[in-house]
């Protein structure tokens, strides 16, 4: 430390400096002391970062056991994987299956009968009106779930190859295309989608108001019920067609060669017929994932295990204790983690509550093993009861009532349900049966769906009542307004009596006709209609009043149930299991928080730092203080020894003196 006082050097041979260095080391015993602590502090706050690593690697681990879904995984197989492909999601029905594909789906191609020397020929002006739907030899019915397309084409997309740019630039459910066929140039318009019901009707409103002849923007002109050059110019390049196959025997149809709805959960692509030759289909529970999942939890908890260890414990040998062997918080935390990990899961169907039923036990280390074995068992006999020791279970006898969602509070146990009120649609009940008659008159319909505004134009034309509740339900959900919003209605006729219905359920479904509009009138009779506006579900949980959204019913303690329909009063009860890897994951977010015990012992550790560097502070000014003091003392000191030697050395001179003159 440095001195503002430096020894004088008068000469008295007083070693100054020494002498304060030597006080100045015995002053100092108390900061080396503290330096020693803040020390091991340090080290301290450093291994509980070690420990709260470890803790967080333990955490990360049980993601994938919490995952509901890995423990119904399945995997599909062909055993000809040229005829088809397969994939399998979560909860797939097991088993092996026959496949045989007599027809693969095709997509519906038109091209110009007119040919044309150049793209950039000159085809016409106009609009291009497209429906998808199905053409039975007599009548085109329209598919209500593709929404009609208006493609405008003005001067400068009049040509071959600018009618090609407009069409594919509407992006509408086709594809256009120029191919030269060595005659000329014809444009190629093409379904986006396979099967009959997506078959292309194009009509057009011809700037020359000629819309029927084979002249101008006509040659587009493809109407399957019109006649050869009379709204029918347009010809057939391959017709539309459904892929036809047999599952174990059964013959099946479908618009798509991409199959989702024939066995659950499976995803079927056809690519090759093979009529007369069966291939197999297999679907097989996928444990894989899961036992990976339970492998990096074991090793998460094995490293944290021997974390505590190094941390906490004390070596004879060496007579060196761990890091953190005083700190009570790693092994309250440590002793949780163990209790959570011996639990019994309350309520657990299907005999497994317990690890060791799995196969996951302790050894004398307090490791954990695997026993692959009895764990294979275990997921291939009773999955679901797998997942309910290890995640959030749910088991309903009720096909009706299903488990929704539960929060981090739920308790697990069983729970009554009853029903005093079902979910409904908001429905629009027609007073009369519809014109069936569409023209400039009654074309026109406002209407506002689950509080979202949008009008509609119908087309123009003489329909049945199942073609115009189509028509009607195809341009209400084309709407951008309700579309971008995911709204969307169903349009269904009785007897010629029209019933739109929303696709959502619950108080927030609402059909509000703004204004009397004149397609109103057309599609729902004189007078208002029969409107009845959506419903929550209502009832009780655990014999506990729960309040209802929808068709989900949610209990005070969070537990929530979809009731999708049946009938009321008490239906079949749910059980509801937190697993052990739900338990645990919950114990760690407390310990991991904020406010956890990992970040209150550190927090504590870097306090006493803070409050050790305030200590030195003061020390170092003391000892300033002193250092100062004793260098002012000593050199006042020997000042005074220097003065002295002065005085003695005078007085010996004149003594001698003295002496010399008395001889």
């Amino acid at each position: 430390m440095a001195s503002p006082i430096q020894a004088t050097g008068l000469g008295s041979n007083l070693d100054v400096n020494g002498l304060v260095s030597k006080l100045m080391e015995v002053e100092k015993a108390p900061l080396t002391k503290l330096t020693q602590n803040q020390a091991a502090v340090t080290l301290k706050v450093s291994a509980y970062a070690t420990f709260k690593g470890n803790v967080s690697a333990l955490q990360s681990s049980l993601a994938g056991l919490q995952q509901v879904s890995a423990y119904s995984a399945a995997k599909a197989t062909v055993a000809d994987t040229a005829v088809a492909s397969a994939s399998a999601s979560s909860g797939a029905d097991i088993g092996t299956h026959s496949l045989e594909v007599s027809k693969l789906a095709v997509s519906h191609r038109l091209k110009t009968d007119t040919t044309f020397a150049k793209s950039t020929d000159i085809v016409g002006t106009g609009t291009l009106t497209l429906d998808f739907g199905t053409f039975d030899g007599a009548n085109f019915t329209t598919n209500a779930d593709r929404p009609t397309a208006n493609i405008k084409i003005d001067a400068a997309h009049s040509s071959l190859a600018g009618v090609r740019d407009a069409i594919n630039a509407a992006k509408a459910g086709v594809t256009a295309s120029i191919v030269n066929d060595g005659t000329g140039n014809r444009l190629i318009v093409s379904s986006n989608s396979t099967g009959t019901s997506n078959s292309i009707r194009l009509r057009v409103a011809d700037d020359d108001n000629a819309p029927l002849d084979a002249a101008g923007l006509s040659v587009l002109a493809y109407d399957p019920a019109a006649a050869a050059g009379s709204g029918k110019n347009m010809k057939e390049v391959t017709a539309a067609q459904n892929a036809e196959f047999k599952v174990d025997g059964l013959d099946i149809v479908k618009q798509s060669n991409t199959v989702t709805d024939v066995l659950e959960g499976t995803t079927l692509t056809l690519l090759k017929t093979n009529a007369g030759a069966p291939t197999t289909l297999s679907i097989a529970s996928d444990t894989s994932g899961l036992k990976t999942s339970v492998d990096n939890f074991v090793k998460a908890y094995n490293e944290l295990n021997d974390s505590v260890k190094k941390l906490t414990g004390y070596d004879e040998a060496t007579k060196t204790a761990g890091t953190l062997n005083a700190e009570p918080a790693i092994r309250t935390l440590a002793s949780q983690i163990r209790a959570t990990l011996s639990n019994v899961v309350t309520g657990a169907p299907g005999g497994y509550n317990a690890l060791a039923q799995v196969g996951i036990t302790f050894d004398s280390t307090g490791k954990l093993n695997v026993n692959n074995s009895k764990l294979d068992t275990a997921l291939k006999n009773n999955p679901s009861a797998v997942q309910s020791l290890f995640a959030t279970g749910a088991k309903s006898e009720d096909a009706l009532v299903k488990y929704a969602s539960s929060t981090a509070t739920t308790p697990g146990g069983t729970y009554g349900v009853n029903i005093t009120q079902l979910a409904t649609q908001a429905k629009a009940i027609g007073t009369a049966p519809a014109a069936l008659t569409i023209d400039a008159t009654n074309d026109s319909l406002s209407v506002k769906i689950n509080g979202t505004s949008t009008t509609i134009t119908l087309a123009h034309g003489t329909y049945t009542a199942a073609n115009l509740a189509a028509e009607a339900q195809t341009k209400i959900n084309g709407s951008s307004a309700l579309s971008s919003k995911s709204i969307g209605v169903t349009v269904t006729e009785s007897a010629g009596v029209l019933t739109m219905a929303t696709n959502d359920y619950g108080s927030a479904s609402s059909i509000v006709f703004e204004g009397q509009g004149s397609g109103q009138t057309a599609l729902f009779g004189v007078g208002a209609p029969n409107v009845q506006n959506g419903v929550d579900v209502a009832g009780t949980i655990g014999k506990v009043a729960a309040s209802g959204s929808g068709q989900t019913l949610k209990a005070a303690n969070g537990l929530a149930v979809s009731v999708l329909g049946g009938a009321l009063g008490e239906r079949s009860s749910i059980t509801f299991t937190r697993g052990i890897a739900v338990q645990l994951d919950s114990l760690l977010s407390k310990s991991l928080s904020d406010k956890g015990s990992i970040a209150s012992s550190t927090h504590a550790l870097e306090q006493q730092n803070k409050d050790m560097d305030k200590q030195k502070e003061r020390i170092n000014a003391t000892l300033a203080e002193k250092e100062a003091r004793y260098l002012k003392q000593f050199n006042s000191l020997d000042s005074m020894l220097s003065n002295m030697q002065s005085k003695m050395a005078y007085l010996s001179q004149q003594l001698s003196a003295l002496n010399n003159n008395n001889k």
